[in-house]
């Protein structure tokens, strides 16, 4: 979810200014929309620490630079998820956390205001864990899924588990395979299923039981 500040739309400022009668210092600006801002100017850019309140109710505290979301800052929305992190150029880059609504938790890497780099994935519900490597908001390349009772390492494209992997359970064994394709006919008649089952070939005793 993503909101963006007005800048043009002012209807009243009132704070400090330069001597070329631009925003600068700290000031608080009631946009048109019904936007508020209140901190740091520079310029007449916001620049520094500040607080954005959006009407919509979503609320971004933290640092700007040049008029954008730049630095460590928190976006609060109504919906009641939130973003604690770092951004850059008014989108999310870096490390950061991200609270969704169901109350499902990302924890990891951010680019161009999605999950890149490495990251973990926290399911509510269940407590299991997608760990690895992110891409465009989805889980990509090496990873692994830890549930309860059970975790699966291997190779993840775009968040589905494909080609050679592992289970590893907690009696002890694992199990090696690999996700093969199949075919139409049998998809068809194995409803709300992928295009990829699962075929072990190796089950290894790792401790006693």
């Amino acid at each position: 979810m993503s909101y963006k500040e007005e800048d043009e739309a002012l209807e009243v400022y009132e704070g400090s200014r330069n001597n070329d009668g631009e925003r600068h210092g700290f000031g608080k600006c009631y946009f048109t929309n019904g936007d508020i801002y209140e901190g740091q100017y520079e310029h007449g850019k916001r620049h520094g620490s500040g607080n954005y309140q959006f009407v919509s109710g979503a609320q971004y505290i933290g640092e700007y630079q040049n008029g954008k979301k730049h630095g460590c800052g928190t976006i609060n929305n109504p919906d009641g998820s939130k973003y604690e992190g770092q951004w850059f150029n008014g989108q999310k880059n870096g490390s950061g956390t991200y609270h969704y609504v169901n109350g499902d938790i990302y924890e990891g890497e951010w680019s161009r205001d999605q999950r890149n780099g490495h990251g973990k994935y926290i399911y509510y519900d269940t407590g299991s864990i997608m760990e690895g490597f992110w891409m465009n908001g989805n889980l990509n390349g090496t990873g692994r899924i830890v549930h309860k009772s059970y975790r699966f390492c291997g190779v993840f494209v775009n968040g589905k588990q494909v080609g050679n992997g592992s289970y590893f359970f907690d009696n002890g064994l694992e199990q090696q395979g690999y996700f093969r394709k199949i075919n139409k006919d049998q998809v068809e008649n194995k409803c709300n299923q992928s295009e990829l089952e699962w075929s072990p070939t190796k089950l290894i005793q790792l401790k006693k039981i």
